[in-house]
């Protein structure tokens, strides 16, 4: 629950408001059962590409409408509708004392954004301790805000503090075992100071280095306490890999490493240029004569908790097609067979739009359903690869009102091919939970050689479990250049 975009007058109403009175025609349910029914709906997704580790969950519509349905639903909702809260706006810190009552019973995680004047600050200090229940903050801006820092970490119940910045010099004369850094760049993690707050607990989620840091072995024999994740940036050489069987054995909790860069792709380096994770989509690719028509952008490699340094394995992939003549279906099929626990593809393709060169919609579906572990898909520049057979066609009317011009007709074409593209694909493949979608397209006029108008779909499309429904939340738009 976010007080900013929920009314308040839904979360602290006296009374159930009888609007829902069909539900006393139901028999009563336990509260254990209708906790676990409400629960599975009682917050919306989060984005998968958040860069943020935030534990912060908002309310669902749902969740807010069953709660004035009646008194039970009421009572079985409060602890959902009350678990997470975020001080946005100044005016929420006076109806957090408000409406004490609530929060001290059930919240459990605190969000406080950067916008809070010393006043606020002391306000909040004091309400905390009556927050029983309270046991993540998450305080962007610590530097700025230390008696608050301190007032927090005092707190018998809170468990974890998650910062965007170091605390502070003032701040390591005290225990920092409770204070989470979200990410820290090698530059700071290099620095120092920073040593300062490792020796006083501090905790770190990730850790973003670029390759030099790595060959130059400044970081092997460094240990930072909770490190989860490693992003590389700009990464080139295999030889960068090296340090990995280093590293993992110092740091049970790293479960994940992202390599960012040209990772593979042409003739000449090809070879060179691959980690050995991609040692079978290589071979493969070259003996079909298919090593130069794709790139790899990024991997992401993945491995249990407590597992060896041996244990790491491929779990996300950026493929982009590089010319006209690939063959996608073919490309698919050796990645989905190459990382059977592939969990993240992103697939971006280029513009062409030639109509030897389009697939037909149900053979891509095909193709992804062998991705046994897919969950998240990232469609970028897809549209103009699809072809629909006529009697697919007619299942394509707009989904929204279209306006009476060529650039309108077909951004909505689009918007309902790509939906109905979706909509397959969440029916075929079924570990998948979300889908990015990212579609432009330039009218350029020949006479002034530039763009003169666009169009872009974009948003993230969530499977609902069990019907393999599609919700529909992406946003169009028509653009003058």
């Amino acid at each position: 629950m976010t007080l900013t975009s929920t009314p308040l007058h839904l979360l602290t109403a006296s009374k159930p408001v009888p609007q829902l009175s069909s539900m006393q025609m139901y028999p009563s349910l336990p509260n254990e059962l209708l906790h676990s029914i409400v629960e599975y709906i009682a917050y919306t997704p989060k984005l998968p590409n958040s860069r943020s580790k935030s534990s912060f969950k908002s309310a669902s519509p749902e969740l807010l409408a069953l709660s004035v349905a009646n008194w039970q639903l009421r009572r079985v909702c409060l602890p959902l509708l009350f678990a997470d809260i975020a001080l946005r706006r100044i005016k929420d810190t006076s109806q957090l004392e408000c409406y004490l009552t609530h929060f001290s019973r059930f919240t459990r995680v605190l969000v406080m954004d950067n916008n809070r004047t010393s006043t606020e600050d002391h306000i909040i200090s004091q309400i905390l301790p009556q927050l029983k229940q309270l046991q993540i903050v998450e305080l962007p801006d610590c530097q700025n805000r230390t008696d608050l820092l301190r007032t927090i970490l005092a707190l018998p119940t809170v468990t974890s503090v998650l910062v965007n910045d170091l605390p502070g010099e003032s701040m390591c004369d005290h225990g920092l075992s409770k204070v989470v850094l979200d990410r820290i760049s090698s530059t700071t993690a290099l620095s120092s100071e920073f040593e300062k707050y490792v020796d006083r607990g501090m905790n770190i989620t990730c850790l973003e280095l670029s390759e030099n840091n790595l060959l130059n072995n400044q970081f092997q024999f460094k240990i930072f306490p909770g490190l989860k994740e490693i992003r590389i940036v700009n990464h080139r050489t295999r030889d960068s890999l090296s340090w990995l069987s280093v590293l993992s054995p110092t740091h049970p909790a790293l479960n994940e490493v992202w390599l960012r860069g040209r990772i593979c792709g042409g003739l000449k380096d090809f070879d060179y240029l691959a980690p050995p994770f991609l040692s079978p989509l290589i071979k493969e690719s070259r003996r079909r004569g298919l090593h130069e028509t794709f790139t790899i952008k990024s991997i992401g490699l993945h491995r249990a908790v407590g597992q060896s340094s041996q244990g790491w394995y491929v779990i996300g992939l950026t493929l982009e097609a590089t010319s006209p003549s690939t063959s996608l279906i073919v490309i698919l099929a050796l990645v989905a067979s190459s990382f059977p626990k592939l969990e993240k593809l992103t697939f971006n393709l280029g513009p062409w739009r030639e109509p030897e060169r389009m697939y037909d919609i149900d053979d891509l579906v095909s193709v992804f359903a062998r991705f046994s572990s897919l969950r998240i898909l990232y469609l970028n520049k897809v549209f103009g690869w699809l072809k629909f057979k006529p009697e697919i066609e007619k299942l394509m009317p707009p989904v929204r009102s279209v306006k009476p011009t060529a650039m309108a007709d077909m951004k909505a074409r689009a918007e309902s091919g790509l939906l109905l593209f979706v909509s397959r694909l969440a029916k075929q493949v079924r570990t998948l939970d979300s889908i990015r979608i990212y579609e432009t397209y330039q009218k350029w006029d020949d006479i002034l050689d530039k763009p003169t108008k666009s169009w872009a779909i974009q948003g993230w499309l969530h499977v609902l479990n069990g019907d393999r429904d599609v919700s529909r939340t992406l946003v169009s738009n028509i653009y003058e250049l």
